[in-house]
């Protein structure tokens, strides 16, 4: 079977995605309405889907923690040097890099959870993008508030779900014992 991709303007989260009626069924016949499947199949396919919603829905809000670091332009003291006054003693005011925390965001990093989720994928799926996913993801200049789910973000997820998809129907299911 020639593997099929979603174009650009389609997409699982808009029902049009380039498998999007082997998805829907399979997930009707192998996803319980909650916690683990009982076959792999089940699992990749719930693993698409959890990745695709909390990205389209939550914009990653839930996917991704910003590690919070020392604020490298006060040092993390929270306070930065602003002029002498006219006794000639040194005037500090709040870091306006770190707005007085002394912290700077860090590394966005996926939390287990869905990390998980692209483990399974990366394990059982041969050549799925997943290293794609966990980059974009991880891509501190995206964000919450910073993604713009244009054809280049959705394809990135579309791909993903596009190899799961292919590698279902290539291939023979198992069962599966993993956690809710």
């Amino acid at each position: 079977m020639e593997k099929r991709h979603t174009p650009a303007g389609q997409s699982y989260w808009n029902n049009n995605g380039a498998y999007q009626e082997d998805h829907d069924r399979l997930w009707e016949e192998l996803v319980p309405a909650s916690g683990s499947c009982d076959t792999i199949h089940g699992e990749l396919i719930r693993a698409t889907s959890r990745l695709f919603y909390e990205f389209c829905n939550n914009g990653n809000c839930n996917a991704i923690e910003v590690e919070m670091g020392r604020c490298s332009h006060c040092g993390g003291d929270g306070e930065e040097f602003s002029h002498v006054d006219d006794e000639e003693e040194d005037v500090y005011e709040d870091c306006s890099w770190c707005d007085g925390s002394g912290e700077e965001e860090g590394d966005a990093i996926i939390t287990p959870f869905y990390s998980s989720f692209l483990d399974l994928i990366e394990k059982n799926v041969p050549h799925a993008p997943v290293q794609e996913v966990r980059d974009f993801m991880e891509d501190s200049s995206k964000g919450y508030s910073n993604y713009k789910f244009d054809d280049y973000e959705m394809g990135i997820y579309n791909a993903l779900t596009d190899s799961v998809i292919h590698h279902i129907l290539t291939t023979e299911n198992s069962g599966y014992k993993g956690e809710d």
